[in-house]
């Protein structure tokens, strides 16, 4: 009879997923506890302050937030935990009812869903189900595709490629067994980076990243931006940002030459628009490239006149005095989405900048209002994402499915798809 006793009239459900439920008033977060608790490992936070602090040291599935909070609400929560925990799920719980407060909310944080109190615990079980399978298969398809990307093999620098098959071609009348070894090499070489560069490409490797401007120091100079820039390849691609005489300017650029060459063109490049833009006080995008390109050849190029350092760069100067955005570019365009979310390019010269080569830059202007975000994407980068075409109806497609979410997801979201350089951008 005492075993029958202690028997729980249900067995115990394995908790798989821990939730965090955020409301001001204690009663409601004890009701929450009491009805959940049984389902999912519950934390409970009395305003959004102690929120983040138990997501910084819990591993949450799901937040559930109250919407009016004092100091801080639920979409102001949600808002700034998001960039910092992108594939947690986000609900909010209101009792009121405006639409418009609603559907700002909802393209403010990019909500799972919405709800109104009262709450039924049987219908709220099912949403949180349903949202957390979801999440977790989703999940479960990026661990698959960043598995299968990280057994792809990247590209090698031509260098090594052309000594092994010069290698190859010193083995004729050896033996067949050789001869495959080598061949297979060879193969390998072509389809996967080397995991040993020597030392004069790992110090220019360092020596270009260590010129690039830190990151996360672009949201100074804007009202929200991003940057993607991966140093795990050896990226030809680079960047610039600063600001003088109440003038942001920001630079994408891509050295079109081989890898010595490129990394140190790259240096170069970011030390000049320094030199350009703070010493000079040049805020103009045509003569910034232009000076640019006359610098090149002068101090970089020199006699080595062969040399011809071919160099794609977009550059882009919002003036905060019009509210106005300039844009230049070499064989560089500048993609944005309108007020009204439409896809939109600023074109610039469909040639790549070569120093001696003297080119009128087209000036590209609109209003930082006609522009809800704007996105600075190599070509190069655009072709390494798409088949190896120049063609932009991916980006496109891209932009038209993470237009709504937050700048952090949006970046997220890129680094998913493969995108080596970005810079996204609102003023």
């Amino acid at each position: 009879m005492a075993d029958l006793l202690n028997r729980s009239y249900k067995n115990d459900v394995a908790k798989k997923y821990t939730i965090l439920y955020v409301d001001d008033e204690e009663v409601n977060l004890r009701v929450f506890n009491r009805n959940f608790n049984k389902f999912y490992n519950v934390i409970t936070a009395i305003d959004a302050f102690e929120a983040q602090n138990l997501l910084a040291s819990n591993s949450v599935d799901l937040i559930m937030t109250d919407q009016c909070m004092p100091r801080m609400n639920g979409s102001e929560l949600l808002m700034k935990i998001v960039p910092q925990y992108p594939d947690i799920i986000r609900m909010i719980m209101t009792g009121f009812s405006d639409e418009q407060d609603i559907s700002d909310v909802k393209e403010k944080v990019g909500l799972h869903k919405f709800l109104k109190k009262p709450w039924d615990p049987t219908r709220l079980k099912t949403e949180f189900d349903e949202a957390l399978e979801k999440r977790a298969q989703a999940l479960q398809k990026k661990k698959q595709v960043k598995a299968a990307s990280e057994k792809k093999s990247k590209p090698v620098p031509q260098e090594e490629v052309d000594l092994l098959e010069s290698t190859m071609s010193l083995v004729e009348g050896d033996s067949k067994q050789l001869k495959a070894e080598i061949n297979d090499l060879v193969k390998d070489a072509k389809s996967k980076r080397s995991e040993f560069m020597d030392s004069g490409i790992n110090y220019l490797l360092n020596l270009k990243d260590s010129m690039l401007p830190m990151q996360q120091e672009i949201k100074l100079f804007t009202d929200d931006a991003f940057i993607i820039y991966d140093k795990n390849i050896v990226n030809k691609n680079g960047y610039w940002f600063g600001e003088v005489d109440d003038r942001v300017v920001i630079a994408s650029y891509h050295s079109n030459t081989h890898v010595r060459e490129s990394l140190s063109l790259n240096s170069f490049v970011s030390a000049m628009l320094n030199e350009i833009v703070y010493k000079e006080h040049c805020t103009e995008t045509d003569e910034i490239i232009k000076n640019l390109s006359h610098k090149v050849l002068t101090r970089f190029v020199g006699k080595n006149k062969e040399n011809t350092c071919p160099l794609e760069i977009a550059v882009l100067v919002y003036d905060k005095n019009t509210d106005k955005v300039a844009h230049s570019g070499a064989h560089h365009d500048l993609f944005f989405l309108n007020e009204n979310n439409e896809f939109k390019v600023l074109m610039g010269n469909q040639e790549v900048m070569v120093p001696g080569k003297t080119i009128e830059y087209d000036i590209n202007v609109i209003g930082a209002g006609d522009a809800n975000a704007l996105y600075m994407v190599p070509f190069n980068v655009i072709e390494e994402t798409n088949d190896k075409k120049e063609d932009t109806e991916a980006l496109k497609m891209l932009l038209g499915e993470v237009y709504k979410l937050p700048f952090g997801m949006q970046s997220k979201m890129f680094k998913d798809y493969g995108y080596s350089s970005v810079i996204g951008l609102k003023f």
